[in-house]
Protein backbone atom coordinates (compact mmCIF):
# COMPACT_ATOMS: atom_id res chain seq x y z
CA UNK A 1 0.00 0.00 0.00
CA UNK A 2 1.19 3.82 -0.96
CA UNK A 3 1.39 6.61 1.31
CA UNK A 4 -1.03 7.99 2.77
CA UNK A 5 -2.75 4.94 4.99
CA UNK A 6 -4.72 6.20 7.86
CA UNK A 7 -5.66 4.41 11.34
CA UNK A 8 -8.91 6.75 12.63
CA UNK A 9 -12.36 7.35 11.53
CA UNK A 10 -13.16 11.13 10.30
CA UNK A 11 -15.30 13.58 12.21
CA UNK A 12 -19.05 13.82 11.42
CA UNK A 13 -19.51 16.36 8.60
CA UNK A 14 -16.78 15.09 6.32
CA UNK A 15 -18.43 13.47 3.31
CA UNK A 16 -15.89 10.72 2.20
CA UNK A 17 -15.55 9.43 -1.32
CA UNK A 18 -13.21 6.53 -2.45
CA UNK A 19 -12.22 6.42 -5.76
CA UNK A 20 -10.08 3.41 -7.28
CA UNK A 21 -8.86 3.77 -10.98
CA UNK A 22 -7.98 7.70 -9.99
CA UNK A 23 -5.48 7.54 -12.32
CA UNK A 24 -7.03 6.60 -15.34
CA UNK A 25 -8.93 9.70 -17.29
CA UNK A 26 -12.32 9.05 -15.88
CA UNK A 27 -10.91 8.45 -12.53
CA UNK A 28 -8.98 11.18 -12.00
CA UNK A 29 -12.28 13.43 -13.43
CA UNK A 30 -14.55 12.11 -11.45
CA UNK A 31 -12.10 13.03 -7.97
CA UNK A 32 -11.82 16.97 -9.57
CA UNK A 33 -15.85 16.80 -9.60
CA UNK A 34 -16.41 15.31 -5.97
CA UNK A 35 -13.66 17.99 -4.71
CA UNK A 36 -14.80 20.79 -2.80
CA UNK A 37 -14.56 22.24 1.29
CA UNK A 38 -16.40 18.77 3.15
CA UNK A 39 -15.08 16.15 1.53
CA UNK A 40 -12.32 13.68 2.41
CA UNK A 41 -10.97 11.80 -1.27
CA UNK A 42 -9.81 8.65 -0.50
CA UNK A 43 -7.82 8.13 -4.47
CA UNK A 44 -6.13 4.99 -5.22
CA UNK A 45 -4.55 3.75 -8.43
CA UNK A 46 -1.15 2.26 -9.53
CA UNK A 47 0.82 5.70 -10.55
CA UNK A 48 1.79 7.70 -7.60
CA UNK A 49 3.00 10.28 -9.81
CA UNK A 50 -0.47 11.02 -10.98
CA UNK A 51 -2.09 10.30 -7.50
CA UNK A 52 0.15 13.05 -6.30
CA UNK A 53 -0.75 15.88 -8.65
CA UNK A 54 -4.23 15.05 -8.62
CA UNK A 55 -4.64 15.24 -4.90
CA UNK A 56 -2.61 18.99 -5.07
CA UNK A 57 -5.31 19.58 -7.48
CA UNK A 58 -7.79 18.50 -5.74
CA UNK A 59 -7.04 19.97 -2.19
CA UNK A 60 -6.57 23.60 -3.90
CA UNK A 61 -10.14 23.10 -4.26
CA UNK A 62 -10.49 22.31 -0.53
CA UNK A 63 -10.69 18.81 -0.97
CA UNK A 64 -8.78 16.79 2.10
CA UNK A 65 -7.02 13.86 0.34
CA UNK A 66 -5.37 10.57 1.01
CA UNK A 67 -3.75 8.86 -1.74
CA UNK A 68 -2.87 4.99 -2.09
CA UNK A 69 -0.68 3.87 -5.35
CA UNK A 70 -1.33 -0.24 -5.70
CA UNK A 71 -1.80 -2.38 -8.42
CA UNK A 72 -5.57 -3.60 -8.98
CA UNK A 73 -4.38 -6.99 -9.68
CA UNK A 74 -3.08 -7.21 -6.10
CA UNK A 75 -6.00 -8.65 -3.94
CA UNK A 76 -4.68 -7.90 -0.62
CA UNK A 77 -4.01 -4.45 -1.39
CA UNK A 78 -7.23 -4.08 -3.06
CA UNK A 79 -9.16 -5.56 -0.15
CA UNK A 80 -7.40 -4.03 2.54
CA UNK A 81 -7.84 -0.48 0.78
CA UNK A 82 -11.60 -1.15 0.63
CA UNK A 83 -11.93 -2.19 3.98
CA UNK A 84 -9.76 1.18 4.90
CA UNK A 85 -12.46 2.55 3.23
CA UNK A 86 -15.41 1.04 4.64
CA UNK A 87 -13.87 1.70 8.05
CA UNK A 88 -13.58 5.25 7.76
CA UNK A 89 -17.10 5.50 6.49
CA UNK A 90 -16.94 5.97 2.84
CA UNK A 91 -20.47 6.92 1.74
CA UNK A 92 -19.57 6.84 -1.62
CA UNK A 93 -17.15 3.67 -3.52
CA UNK A 94 -16.49 4.32 -7.09
CA UNK A 95 -14.72 1.76 -9.07
CA UNK A 96 -13.40 3.10 -11.96
CA UNK A 97 -9.97 0.70 -13.12
CA UNK A 98 -10.14 -0.10 -16.46
CA UNK A 99 -7.98 -0.90 -19.41
CA UNK A 100 -8.42 -1.88 -23.44
CA UNK A 101 -6.82 -4.18 -25.88
CA UNK A 102 -8.67 -5.19 -29.26
CA UNK A 103 -8.81 -7.80 -31.60
CA UNK A 104 -5.12 -7.79 -33.95
CA UNK A 105 -5.20 -7.62 -37.78
CA UNK A 106 -3.19 -10.17 -39.65
CA UNK A 107 -2.81 -9.13 -43.39
CA UNK A 108 -0.27 -11.84 -45.20
CA UNK A 109 0.50 -9.57 -48.14
CA UNK A 110 -0.77 -6.07 -49.12
CA UNK A 111 -3.08 -7.16 -51.45
CA UNK A 112 -4.71 -9.37 -49.85
CA UNK A 113 -7.81 -8.73 -47.35
CA UNK A 114 -7.35 -8.59 -43.81
CA UNK A 115 -8.82 -10.66 -41.13
CA UNK A 116 -8.66 -10.47 -37.24
CA UNK A 117 -7.08 -12.80 -34.37
CA UNK A 118 -9.17 -12.69 -31.20
CA UNK A 119 -7.33 -10.42 -28.35
CA UNK A 120 -3.67 -11.82 -27.51
CA UNK A 121 -4.30 -14.55 -24.49
CA UNK A 122 -2.02 -11.83 -22.40
CA UNK A 123 -4.36 -8.71 -23.27
CA UNK A 124 -7.41 -10.98 -22.74
CA UNK A 125 -6.51 -11.72 -19.10
CA UNK A 126 -5.57 -8.42 -18.05
CA UNK A 127 -9.19 -6.99 -19.54
CA UNK A 128 -11.04 -9.68 -17.50
CA UNK A 129 -8.44 -9.34 -14.20
CA UNK A 130 -8.38 -5.58 -14.13
CA UNK A 131 -12.15 -4.97 -15.87
CA UNK A 132 -14.00 -7.17 -14.40
CA UNK A 133 -12.29 -9.57 -11.38
CA UNK A 134 -10.32 -6.65 -9.63
CA UNK A 135 -13.62 -4.48 -9.57
CA UNK A 136 -15.53 -7.00 -8.72
CA UNK A 137 -13.78 -8.32 -5.40
CA UNK A 138 -13.17 -4.63 -4.81
CA UNK A 139 -17.45 -4.05 -4.90
CA UNK A 140 -17.55 -7.27 -2.50
CA UNK A 141 -15.15 -6.46 -0.26
CA UNK A 142 -16.33 -2.75 0.61
CA UNK A 143 -20.02 -4.08 0.92
CA UNK A 144 -19.10 -6.71 3.37
CA UNK A 145 -17.18 -4.68 5.16
CA UNK A 146 -20.20 -1.92 5.62
CA UNK A 147 -22.74 -4.77 6.28
CA UNK A 148 -20.28 -6.51 8.76
CA UNK A 149 -19.44 -3.44 10.75
CA UNK A 150 -23.44 -2.51 11.37
CA UNK A 151 -26.40 -4.23 13.23
CA UNK A 152 -27.95 -6.73 11.46
CA UNK A 153 -25.86 -5.76 8.62
CA UNK A 154 -28.29 -2.25 7.48
CA UNK A 155 -25.93 0.68 7.42
CA UNK A 156 -26.36 3.29 9.81
CA UNK A 157 -26.30 5.67 6.99
CA UNK A 158 -26.90 5.52 3.09
CA UNK A 159 -23.87 4.25 0.69
CA UNK A 160 -23.73 4.32 -2.85
CA UNK A 161 -21.04 2.06 -4.68
CA UNK A 162 -20.62 3.21 -8.71
CA UNK A 163 -19.26 0.55 -10.86
CA UNK A 164 -17.80 1.87 -14.06
CA UNK A 165 -18.56 -0.47 -16.72
CA UNK A 166 -19.25 0.91 -20.22
CA UNK A 167 -21.91 0.71 -23.25
CA UNK A 168 -19.62 -1.83 -24.92
CA UNK A 169 -21.35 -4.09 -21.36
CA UNK A 170 -24.97 -3.56 -23.56
CA UNK A 171 -23.61 -5.68 -26.80
CA UNK A 172 -20.53 -8.03 -27.58
CA UNK A 173 -18.64 -5.24 -29.14
CA UNK A 174 -16.66 -7.42 -32.33
CA UNK A 175 -13.22 -5.30 -32.41
CA UNK A 176 -13.35 -6.43 -28.65
CA UNK A 177 -14.98 -9.25 -27.35
CA UNK A 178 -12.80 -9.72 -23.88
CA UNK A 179 -13.68 -5.60 -22.79
CA UNK A 180 -17.11 -6.20 -23.57
CA UNK A 181 -17.33 -9.11 -21.59
CA UNK A 182 -15.21 -7.69 -18.41
CA UNK A 183 -17.93 -5.12 -18.42
CA UNK A 184 -21.03 -7.25 -19.15
CA UNK A 185 -19.39 -8.72 -15.88
CA UNK A 186 -19.95 -5.76 -13.96
CA UNK A 187 -23.04 -5.10 -15.40
CA UNK A 188 -24.38 -8.13 -14.24
CA UNK A 189 -22.77 -7.99 -10.87
CA UNK A 190 -23.86 -4.99 -10.06
CA UNK A 191 -27.68 -6.25 -10.57
CA UNK A 192 -27.15 -9.21 -8.34
CA UNK A 193 -25.78 -6.62 -5.46
CA UNK A 194 -28.38 -4.59 -6.00
CA UNK A 195 -30.93 -6.72 -5.09
CA UNK A 196 -28.64 -8.09 -2.35
CA UNK A 197 -27.97 -4.53 -0.65
CA UNK A 198 -31.67 -2.94 -1.22
CA UNK A 199 -32.80 -3.28 2.31
CA UNK A 200 -28.83 -3.03 4.03
CA UNK A 201 -29.05 1.08 3.37
CA UNK A 202 -26.23 0.23 0.37
CA UNK A 203 -27.12 1.13 -3.23
CA UNK A 204 -25.18 -0.02 -6.62
CA UNK A 205 -25.02 2.39 -9.51
CA UNK A 206 -23.57 0.66 -12.90
CA UNK A 207 -22.38 3.61 -15.22
CA UNK A 208 -22.18 2.75 -18.79
CA UNK A 209 -20.50 5.45 -20.73
CA UNK A 210 -19.78 5.93 -24.33
CA UNK A 211 -16.75 7.83 -25.78
CA UNK A 212 -15.02 9.95 -22.99
CA UNK A 213 -11.64 11.78 -23.51
CA UNK A 214 -8.31 9.78 -22.02
CA UNK A 215 -5.47 7.92 -23.07
CA UNK A 216 -7.57 5.12 -23.65
CA UNK A 217 -9.59 6.34 -26.16
CA UNK A 218 -7.10 8.61 -27.82
CA UNK A 219 -5.69 4.79 -28.40
CA UNK A 220 -9.01 3.50 -30.07
CA UNK A 221 -8.74 3.51 -33.94
CA UNK A 222 -12.24 3.70 -34.90
CA UNK A 223 -15.81 6.37 -35.19
CA UNK A 224 -16.27 7.86 -31.76
CA UNK A 225 -19.87 9.34 -32.30
CA UNK A 226 -20.31 12.03 -29.30
CA UNK A 227 -17.11 11.94 -27.77
CA UNK A 228 -17.12 13.88 -24.53
CA UNK A 229 -14.90 15.37 -22.73
CA UNK A 230 -13.80 13.64 -19.19
CA UNK A 231 -14.79 16.57 -16.64
CA UNK A 232 -18.23 16.83 -18.52
CA UNK A 233 -18.68 12.92 -18.34
CA UNK A 234 -17.71 13.05 -14.68
CA UNK A 235 -19.96 15.71 -14.38
CA UNK A 236 -22.75 13.43 -15.90
CA UNK A 237 -21.42 10.22 -13.69
CA UNK A 238 -21.65 11.76 -10.16
CA UNK A 239 -25.20 13.17 -10.68
CA UNK A 240 -26.72 9.63 -11.64
CA UNK A 241 -24.69 8.44 -8.31
CA UNK A 242 -25.78 11.15 -6.10
CA UNK A 243 -29.23 10.87 -7.35
CA UNK A 244 -28.61 6.74 -6.67
CA UNK A 245 -29.75 5.38 -10.27
CA UNK A 246 -29.33 2.09 -11.04
CA UNK A 247 -27.97 2.29 -13.91
CA UNK A 248 -26.60 5.20 -16.14
CA UNK A 249 -26.10 4.49 -19.81
CA UNK A 250 -25.07 7.75 -21.63
CA UNK A 251 -24.95 9.24 -24.16
CA UNK A 252 -28.72 8.40 -24.51
CA UNK A 253 -28.91 8.40 -28.21
CA UNK A 254 -25.91 6.04 -28.29
CA UNK A 255 -27.74 3.65 -25.87
CA UNK A 256 -31.04 3.81 -27.18
CA UNK A 257 -29.66 2.78 -30.56
CA UNK A 258 -27.66 -0.11 -29.05
CA UNK A 259 -30.94 -0.90 -26.87
CA UNK A 260 -32.55 -1.19 -30.64
CA UNK A 261 -29.57 -2.94 -31.95
CA UNK A 262 -30.18 -6.07 -29.41
CA UNK A 263 -33.91 -5.90 -30.49
CA UNK A 264 -32.97 -6.87 -34.47
CA UNK A 265 -32.80 -10.31 -35.79
CA UNK A 266 -29.08 -11.88 -35.21
CA UNK A 267 -28.59 -11.76 -38.54
CA UNK A 268 -28.76 -7.99 -39.19
CA UNK A 269 -26.92 -7.26 -36.20
CA UNK A 270 -23.81 -7.30 -37.70
CA UNK A 271 -24.68 -4.83 -40.61
CA UNK A 272 -25.23 -2.39 -37.84
CA UNK A 273 -22.27 -3.30 -35.80
CA UNK A 274 -19.51 -3.29 -38.95
CA UNK A 275 -19.83 0.76 -38.59
CA UNK A 276 -18.47 0.90 -35.12
CA UNK A 277 -15.59 -1.79 -35.27
CA UNK A 278 -12.50 -1.18 -34.21
CA UNK A 279 -9.13 -1.87 -32.64
CA UNK A 280 -7.10 -0.43 -30.13
CA UNK A 281 -3.28 0.67 -30.45
CA UNK A 282 -1.14 -1.27 -27.81
CA UNK A 283 -0.22 0.40 -24.44
CA UNK A 284 3.19 -0.19 -23.01
CA UNK A 285 2.12 -2.96 -20.46
CA UNK A 286 0.10 -4.31 -23.77
CA UNK A 287 3.16 -3.65 -25.95
CA UNK A 288 5.84 -5.63 -23.66
CA UNK A 289 3.57 -8.84 -23.79
CA UNK A 290 4.57 -11.67 -26.91
CA UNK A 291 1.41 -13.60 -27.69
Amino acid sequence: MGKGAVGEKRGEGVKIVAISGATGGIGRALARAYAKPGVMLLLAGRRLDVLTDTKAFCERLGAKVEIDAYDVRDEAATVRWCRKAAALGAVRLILAAGVSASVEEVRNHADEAAYYLPERMDDLKRELDVNAVANILACNAFVRAVMQSNTNGRSKVHVQVAIVASLAALTGLPGSPGYSASKAALRVFGEAMRQLTKDRNIGITVLCPGFIESDMSRRYQGAKPWLMNADEGARKMKAAIESEKAEYAFPRILAFGIGLLNLLPRCLQPLFLKGFFFTVKPDHESASTKW
